[in-house]
């Protein structure tokens, strides 16, 4: 899988989906966490929204995890992509 391949806005929308069902809150509960509008949360989660970093770091923050944490399970084959070693040297 080539990272042109990753569809990170739905990789993104499905893990936040998936923390906030782990978590048992409401897209109105964690929407009212970060500051933003249900329906802003409903379009990240979709994968049709481009969230700043700033909202990001919000999602982040309410869901108890670390940034890094929103684009990738390491159950995926996304993950296994980005920390194939090709992808970590510089």
């Amino acid at each position: 899988m080539a990272l042109d391949d990753v569809d990170f806005k739905k990789a993104v929308g499905h893990r936040v989906r998936r923390l906030r069902h782990g978590i048992g809150l409401t897209q109105d509960a964690l929407a009212e966490r970060c500051g933003i509008y249900r329906t802003y949360l409903s379009r990240i989660e979709a994968g049709s929204a481009n969230p700043t970093l700033v909202v990001m770091g919000a999602l982040a923050a309410a869901l108890n995890v670390r940034l890094c944490d929103l684009f990738c399970d390491e159950a995926s084959p996304a993950a296994a992509e980005l920390a194939a070693p090709e992808h970590n040297s510089a």
